[in-house]
């Protein structure tokens, strides 16, 4: 619960209007994606279905999961665009960081899903190669600096006048929620502060 302090005592907001961690999981893993195809294969079965067969250098555009299978097996490769690694990251943070940037970059809807990974991956590298260890670190302190970065910017979105869909769309999915929560605390206690009339 979210509470703040008020003239009827402590008022709460209920985190039921946030999605769970395991709800953006579901959504991205059963999103679309493309990968390219690095090594030929016969059909797959996935599912009730198939898939393939494959041929190298083709472009595929499967749910997410799918792709994720592609990959480890090799039969597939991710996009650039598409992958985030610890050099992307580092890419993110400087953009981030900048002391002049005000505006809120954006960094695609699946953002924190995508860093997640990215941090359990090199969690789980760390274990057989200590230079993974020090990947992992820096991984997650940039992750700290991005995440406090952005959340001070949606702090000030919320506060400011209605924004419109385009500043919003440059919102992780899980950052959406986070600003419309503030926004409608911010809307909440600011109506009542500006109010002539004395609550009882």
């Amino acid at each position: 619960m979210v509470g703040y302090l008020s003239s009827r005592g402590w008022q709460l907001h209920s985190q039921d209007n946030f999605s769970s961690l395991n709800d953006h999981d579901i959504d991205f893993q059963n999103r679309n994606t493309k990968v390219i195809v690095i090594r030929e294969s016969a059909e797959i079965g996935v599912g009730d279905g198939t898939l393939g067969p494959f041929k190298a250098g083709q472009e595929v555009d499967v749910p997410r999961w799918v792709a994720e299978e592609l990959v480890r097996s090799g039969i597939a490769r991710w996009r650039d665009e598409d992958r985030l690694d610890l050099a992307t990251l580092s890419k993110i943070h400087w953009r981030e960081t900048i002391p002049t940037a005000r505006q809120i970059p954006a960094v695609g809807t699946d953002f924190y899903q995508k860093m997640r990974r990215l941090l359990v991956d090199l969690k789980a590298q760390s274990r057989s190669d200590p230079s993974k260890g020090r990947d992992f670190e820096k991984a997650v302190q940039l992750t700290k600096d991005i995440v406090n970065c952005r959340i001070r910017k949606i702090v000030s979105l919320a506060a400011a006048p209605a924004q419109t869909e385009d500043v919003l769309t440059n919102l992780a999915s899980e950052e959406k929620e986070l600003y419309r929560a503030l926004s409608g605390i911010i809307i909440d206690w600011r109506a009542r502060m500006e109010s002539p009339v004395m609550e009882a």
